[in-house]
């Protein structure tokens, strides 16, 4: 995957949704077990939508089982055809943007999302060969736009510079921690580098915002 990763039964039963009806349909097309309709169910959750209005975001806990899935589709995967041009990859990640955003994203609801982009990032790191390009892995996490967060593998380590300045950069928030803030569980060896700084928002306001990377930040 580069970039985006985008129960089979006899008979179906009497009320049925189009959506779940399209599921079974190509489970039995494809001759797919019921491990395998779950996982495309999951896959139709945890697509990226935008919050167009206020009204309520549903099946939250479904919504969580679909990003946790997603986080476990990383265990074991490396992408073997990293260049040094790419400079990096991303995968942003794959929620309905009021579940991090807005009066419905609650403290816990934004702590379990941030904790499977992290789990994500881990397996990528877990994953990588020995004889893969120097490169950093990291998990990044807006605050409080964290509908922009997302995993980066940086192939340019002068790039990954440029995004993550050193420790004793005037941009690095000092005495603070996200990951004790929101009770956050870091792999071991994975560090942690927050930044601060202001952002001009489409209303003309400056607004200030942190950015959290946690992996090798380094």
């Amino acid at each position: 995957m580069k970039g985006k990763r985008q129960d089979h039964r006899e008979s179906f039963p009497g009320k049925l949704s189009y959506k779940t009806f399209r599921l079974c349909f190509s489970a039995a097309l494809c001759n797919l077990r019921p491990e395998f309709t779950a996982r495309m169910q999951a896959h139709v959750m945890s697509h990226r939508r935008l919050a167009l209005t206020d009204k309520k975001v549903r099946n939250i806990p479904r919504r969580l089982r679909a990003l946790a899935a997603w986080a476990a589709d990383f265990e074991g995967y490396f992408p073997a055809d990293l260049t040094l041009e790419d400079k990096y990859w991303n995968w942003k990640i794959p929620i309905h943007m009021a579940m991090v955003e807005g009066k419905q994203a609650t403290t816990d609801l934004k702590r379990q999302c941030a904790q499977h982009l992290i789990d994500a990032a881990q397996h990528l790191r877990l994953a990588r060969p020995e004889h893969a390009l120097d490169c950093r892995v990291v998990a990044a996490i807006c605050v409080p736009g964290m509908f922009s967060s997302e995993i980066c593998i940086y192939t340019d380590l002068e790039y990954h510079r440029g995004h993550i300045p050193a420790s004793d950069s005037e941009y690095v928030e000092t005495g603070k921690s996200l990951a004790q803030e929101w009770g956050l569980v870091l792999p071991k060896g994975m560090g942690e580098r927050g930044l601060r700084y202001e952002v001009e928002g489409w209303d003309g306001q400056t607004y200030e915002e942190e950015r959290w990377y946690f992996g090798e930040v380094d």
